[in-house]
């Protein structure tokens, strides 16, 4: 359980935590324990561990009834105070030496516990005073907390997390309750803490292992997009053009935020997040579908075109020399449903590659390799499909189809391919003999299919290959 979804609440505890917290009987099924104080029998042994050091004094022991710490005073007849002690937590007694021979009025107060207060002529060498507190409210112990984190009660708040990250609440009220713990840097975790009754002490083990760090995002932006960071969906866009989540991370760290809706442009955006409130307004603008276009490569106008890309001259014409895996696409083209058409050599054997459905980012589209007579890298004469997402590497995700036409370095060969949809087209022809042959249609299915249903066109080298492009041509298909 991590990672943290919509509206992160308790379910933010890290799994390995809680496997480990599985093996302790106490927190098999919740975060906390309930402990109530231990009643005193009537007849129960008081031990005492001073002696009086006069012959006039004696040592008087004050025990606590439940067992609990608490604050103890001694007052004179004449209502003078004369010595005060803290009650042991695990005895809940506290002990005095007192003067013998005298009236003394014995207070003892406990937080979350009514006063009590009793009276004894002392005359013993040691005696024992019996002291009943009844227990009005519960108490809440949370340690483990980082400085500034917010606690509240059935959403109201009721206290701060100092340095030494523990807080006590004394004064919770008997009955059922939720707890909600907030930090600008943390998952926020609420938790139902069930019936209560006065005088339980509901103790968390430490809430280091459940709050975690995390960027707390807020994006708007159109109802419906989808949110992702590094690929991964955080969520949608709700009805009133908001959506709120917890993104975990320990540090400072770069991210790449995409927001994505059918029929609109996605939008893109590298950011360094850090734990911690960050707002995002985000366009979308919708896509139209752009007209066509024809390039003879008399220059690399119409291109995002990489540096290793090369223009030369062939007799008359001229045409495009492509090199490096760099992709290159062309510009302010967006397509959904095209045709596309263009001659390519394989000049050093090795094979051609272009890419469909581009981003504007060029970091994520399909892309086909068509390995030449001369891979080293593929299997010769093989059609090979792939799926870049975010700039990572190509994931292969179809079987590679088998060329039939006889691929070398001297020949032309003309590209036909059309997208419609989530399925895509290619044929092959030789345009020295002729031979033509399908290289198959491979149609996405994949959960992811959605991003890829407009982009544009580009070239790269998959394997280190260098090819030539001439006659490029490309056409929107219009919906019938």
């Amino acid at each position: 359980m991590n990672a943290l979804k919509l509206s992160v609440t308790a379910s933010c505890l890290p799994l390995i935590a809680l496997l480990c917290l599985m093996h302790n009987p106490a927190y098999a099924q919740r975060e906390y324990t309930v402990v109530k104080p231990r009643e005193r029998a009537v007849n129960e042994r008081v031990d005492t561990s001073k002696r009086a050091t006069k012959a006039t004094t004696g040592i008087l022991v004050v025990v606590l009834d439940p067992v609990i710490s608490g604050k103890v005073e001694i007052f004179d007849a004449r209502g003078k105070i004369i010595d005060q002690g803290e009650a042991d937590a695990k005895t809940g007694q506290v002990e005095f030496e007192l003067r013998r021979g005298q009236n003394y009025v014995i207070k003892a107060a406990s937080p979350g516990y009514t006063k009590a207060e009793g009276k004894k002529f002392f005359a013993n060498r040691q005696d024992v005073v019996r002291l009943r507190l009844n227990a009005q409210f519960a108490r809440l112990l949370l340690p483990g907390m980082p400085a500034g984190a917010q606690i509240y009660i059935d959403d109201k708040l009721k206290a701060e997390a100092k340095q030494n990250g523990q807080v006590l609440i004394d004064n919770l009220e008997p009955g059922r309750h939720t707890l909600l713990v907030k930090h600008p840097e943390y998952n926020d975790y609420r938790v139902a803490l069930g019936s209560i009754e006065a005088g339980n002490e509901v103790s968390f083990f430490p809430l280091s292992s459940i709050l975690v760090k995390v960027a707390k995002i807020t994006i708007e932006g159109p109802p419906g997009g989808m949110v992702m960071i590094d690929g991964a969906v955080q969520g949608r866009i709700g009805s009133d053009g908001k959506v709120a989540f917890d993104y975990q991370l320990a540090q400072a760290s770069e991210r790449t935020i995409t927001v994505e809706l059918i029929g609109y442009q996605p939008w893109s955006s590298r950011v360094t997040l850090v734990p911690g409130p960050r707002n995002f307004a985000v366009r979308l603008d919708p896509i139209v579908t752009s007209t066509g276009v024809s390039d003879f490569f008399d220059n690399l106008s119409l291109w995002n075109a990489p540096t290793s890309w090369v223009v030369s001259t062939e007799g008359r014409n001229k045409r495009l020399t492509v090199r490096g895996e760099q992709i290159g696409t062309l510009k302010e083209k967006t397509y959904q449903d095209f045709q596309a058409v263009f001659t390519v050599w394989l000049t050093d054997g090795r094979g051609a590659t272009w890419a469909l459905k581009a981003d504007k980012t060029g970091r994520s589209y399909y892309l086909f390799h068509l390995a030449g007579p001369g891979s080293t890298t593929h299997t010769p004469n093989r059609f090979y499909t792939y799926l870049v997402k975010d700039g990572g590497a190509p994931v292969e995700v179809s079987t590679p189809a088998p060329v039939l036409a006889r691929l070398n370095t001297t020949t032309s060969y003309t590209i036909n391919l059309s997208a419609q949809g989530y399925t895509i087209k290619h044929s092959i022809i030789s345009n020295d003999t002729a031979e033509s042959d399908d290289l198959g249609i491979w149609t996405d299915t994949s959960v992811t299919k959605d991003r890829f249903m407009y982009g544009t066109f580009g070239l790269r080298s998959l394997a280190g290959e260098v090819f030539i492009v001439d006659d490029f041509n490309i056409e929107p298909i219009q919906p019938q």
